[in-house]
């Protein structure tokens, strides 16, 4: 039985993540995956006819001013209203499709993993350690990252979504019991068919086209699209600026206020009594070490921006290899992506924009959980193009900095370190959300 957004963000607000780990909960994995391995053949949420229909017409899709609540949704949730397109619509050219079969690890759709954020996967069981095998003798590292829906009491088996992500495994530390594995999204993948439910998920899938130099096969933006997407990531980049450097600014404040009131172990040293800096805050650095027995998010904004800078890896990059491809051979494998930077488009920089944007912020509440749920399975969708998920980070981005800059001046009115010549933003400029 899946365990609810309800749930999932309960237990956000009261895990206590370590420096460097703004991250959704650790979740026990047994019976969830036992769950998943059960599933039907037949449930899947779109057929792939229509899913190519929303491929072909998905790159920029332009999105109104604001966002609405979806009709018998929630306030939490968010769907981008559609408007007229004002570039130029034409037929796509054939494209030969390139299915290559995939490992896949099944999730509820509340941890749906977008490209560019980072997980920490604890496998023990012999099926799940199996698959880690398959992985890295003969798929590059790669394996799908898949959601699904929470079962109703009518229903037989899992709805599970199409759309899935295409993630790379980073690193694999070996344990007495299993391995930790730490994986990263890269990509957008479409589920055709399963091959074979036991005993593990095993599918084939084709990859979600990715944006070119000019837009998509199918579509060409016009002049004012263009510039609307200029504008979005501006706003993206000066409001993610922002939000780190709040972060920094109230994580080393609560620091130093801790160390000033004689706290012995309240984390403001590291191992070897040097303090800790805003650098150390965003390290992620040996935080598998407090997944156990399960998996948790722990990437954040700073080291999913330098993902964005990093090469383009998509299932195509699987197929044009002779298989099977083992990991360390794998050229993507070759050094870290964040630390490679690729050469990429306006428009291929937005698309990896709109999707590393959406991360979790610090001090999160169970609405903003709940709200970036929503946001990141619109996301994922073929429905939404490039525009509609640069308006969902604008708006969201725009909460989550009105939200730590207000937690900053109470800090400075109540007991911080700020000086009295500050303003309530915290220190850091930048208009209000457009």
């Amino acid at each position: 039985m899946a365990t609810s957004a309800n749930a999932m963000v309960a237990r956000a607000t009261l895990s206590r993540p370590a420096l460097g780990a703004r991250r959704l909960p650790a979740r026990a994995s047994r019976g969830r995956a036992r769950a998943a391995a059960a599933f039907p053949v037949g449930t899947v949420v779109e057929t792939a006819m229509c899913c190519r229909r929303r491929l072909a017409l998905g790159g920029v899709r332009a999105s109104g001013r604001g966002a609405r609540v979806a009709a018998g949704a929630s306030s939490d949730d968010i769907e981008p209203p559609a408007r007229d397109y004002t570039g130029q619509l034409r037929m796509p050219v054939e494209v030969e499709e390139k299915p290559v079969v995939l490992p896949a690890m099944l999730f509820p759709m509340e941890e749906v993993l977008l490209p560019g954020s980072t997980q920490v996967l604890h496998l023990y069981e012999a099926r799940f350690l199996a698959l880690l095998d398959e992985v890295t003798a003969k798929t590059g590292g790669l394996f799908a990252h898949l959601t699904f829906h929470p079962p109703s009491a009518d229903e037989q088996g899992l709805k599970i979504n199409q759309v899935a992500s295409l993630v790379r495994v980073e690193e694999i530390i070996r344990e007495d019991v299993g391995a930790k594995v730490v994986i990263v999204g890269e990509s957008r993948v479409v589920m055709q068919d399963i091959v074979e439910s036991d005993p593990y998920v095993r599918a084939r899938f084709t990859a979600v086209p990715t944006m070119g130099a000019a837009g998509t096969l199918a579509y060409t933006p016009s002049d004012d699209e263009m510039a609307e997407v200029e504008a979005l990531t501006e706003f993206i980049d000066g409001a993610v600026n922002d939000i780190v450097t709040l972060v920094d600014r109230l994580l080393t404040d609560a620091d130093a206020n801790a160390n000033a009131n004689g706290a012995a172990d309240d984390g403001s040293e590291t191992s070897d009594g040097s303090k800790i800096t805003p650098d150390d805050l965003w390290d992620i650095s040996g935080v598998a070490d407090e997944v156990e027995w399960g998996h948790a998010e722990v990437g954040n904004l700073r080291r999913a921006m330098a993902w964005v800078d990093g090469p383009n890896i998509t299932l195509d990059d699987l197929f044009d290899k002779s298989l099977p491809l083992e990991m360390d051979a794998a050229e993507w494998q070759a050094s870290p992506a964040s630390s490679e930077r690729a050469e990429h488009s306006e428009l291929q920089l937005a698309e990896r924009l709109s999707f590393a944007c959406l991360q979790v912020a610090p001090s999160s509440t169970e609405g903003d959980l709940r709200r970036l749920v929503s946001c990141r399975n619109v996301a994922m969708s073929t429905s939404h193009g490039l525009m509609d998920r640069l308006k969902l980070g604008q708006i969201l981005l725009d909460e989550q900095r009105r939200a730590l800059r207000a937690k900053v001046a109470l800090k400075s009115a109540f007991g911080g370190e700020t000086s009295s010549g500050e303003d309530m933003d915290g220190g850091v400029g930048g208009g209000e959300g457009r």
